[in-house]
């Protein structure tokens, strides 16, 4: 790639260098989406009304469902690039190696992580049963078609399940992204003849409904993902043509903020999470990058490398801080539940990188194993 004269750095480093320092904020990102007080539930009674703390409220609805969300279309996004970057032609030698590749990085962790959380499930259900919900169906009466659904789609054993999601509730990401991997070649063709106009249109199909989702297909993974191939087959650097947007997409992103509050609940509501995501995965990736060639932030790479860790295990251990804490507190003001917000997440994500980098040191083989080779 062309060299960017306006700094010391490559593209290809900038390109590089902006791609690792994202992935812990992002992960930190997903952690605060998942830190959902709407529907705590021990032995049966629902323990907080959020809409009874407004300031609570607003401030979680900011966040975790407007801020954070351009977390995951951008990990599709970064995927689909770093899945075709450098890949001169398509081949059937291409696309198995590919594809021998991603069932190192993603089937393997996916198998063990989903495991890993049925066990998690096991004891809880055994020792802890006090601080579960209760409505979920107890490991030991499984069939062996519940455990077969429990990788895939729990909402064919929990007939209460709302969503279509592994047992590690997560890896619908991982999932979604293996769907796109094995599809691959549809995509590579569709960005090859098409160009820019199949990203247009597989755009338009997720602003008209950036909601639909099937396990193992979404709307959402399919254009983020097809989006980041269309800069890496065609050779572009997605930073550095996001970096020269800065000047507007900064005050464009916080008016969009601005409004979609005004916008929640209004037929317009879907439109504007869509203007969110996009303008505000631009504004992540140009501000990083700014950041990034001025050269005041750089790349932190154990914590990069320990990302993929935090992703994987903190699910079921941050619903049992939440409830833990909850039935200690009994949060019952606004600055209680803020505290508890930013609490819950901060106590995950250090006992994560606590834990990552003792196995690490102790285990680095099965580390990098259940991480999918992701290791610093």
């Amino acid at each position: 790639m062309e060299r960017d004269h306006s700094s010391s750095l490559t593209s290809a480093t900038l390109l590089s260098k902006t791609i690792d320092f994202l992935r812990f904020p992002l992960i930190v990102g997903v952690v605060f989406i998942h830190t959902d007080f709407s529907n705590i539930i021990i032995q049966g009674s629902k323990q907080v009304n959020i809409l009874h703390f407004p300031v609570f409220a607003h401030v979680f609805f900011l966040f975790s469902k407007l801020v954070f969300e351009v977390c995951v279309p951008l990990f599709f996004f970064i995927s689909g690039f770093l899945f075709f970057y450098r890949t001169e032609s398509f081949t059937f030698e291409v696309y198995l190696k590919k594809l021998k590749s991603r069932l190192h990085s993603l089937f393997i962790p996916y198998i063990f992580w989903n495991f890993a959380v049925l066990l998690f499930f096991f004891l809880a259900q055994t020792f802890f049963g006090g601080l579960l919900s209760g409505a979920n169906k107890p490991i030991v009466q499984y069939s062996i078609s519940d455990w077969l659904w429990s990788f895939w789609d729990t909402s064919h054993i929990h007939v209460q399940a709302t969503k279509n999601l592994p047992i590690n509730s997560p890896f619908w990401f991982i999932r979604d992204l293996m769907v796109l991997v094995v599809l691959s070649p549809i995509v590579y063709i569709l960005i090859k003849k098409l160009h820019l106009f199949a990203v247009l249109i597989i755009g338009g199909i997720w602003v008209c409904n950036p909601y639909f989702y099937l396990p193992g297909w979404s709307t959402v993974s399919f254009f983020f993902f097809s989006a980041g191939a269309y800069f890496s087959l065609h050779k572009k650097n997605f930073v550095l043509i996001m970096k020269s947007f800065l000047p507007w997409s900064t005050p464009c992103y916080i008016l969009l903020l601005v409004g979609a509050f005004y916008s929640l609940g209004g037929g317009w509501w879907s439109y504007s999470y869509c203007a969110n995501v996009l303008v505000g995965l631009i504004t992540v990736v140009a501000v990083t990058a700014s950041f990034i060639e001025k050269g005041h932030w750089r790349p932190n790479y154990f914590l990069a490398s320990a990302s993929f860790f935090i992703f994987a295990y903190h699910r079921l251990p941050l619903v049992f801080i939440i409830k833990f804490l909850f039935n200690q507190i009994r949060p019952q003001t606004d600055a209680t539940l803020l505290f508890l917000y930013f609490l819950c997440p901060a106590i995950i994500i250090l006992l994560g990188l606590l834990f990552y980098w003792a196995i690490k040191k102790l285990l680095p083989s099965f580390t990098a194993v259940i991480c999918g080779g992701r290791l610093s």
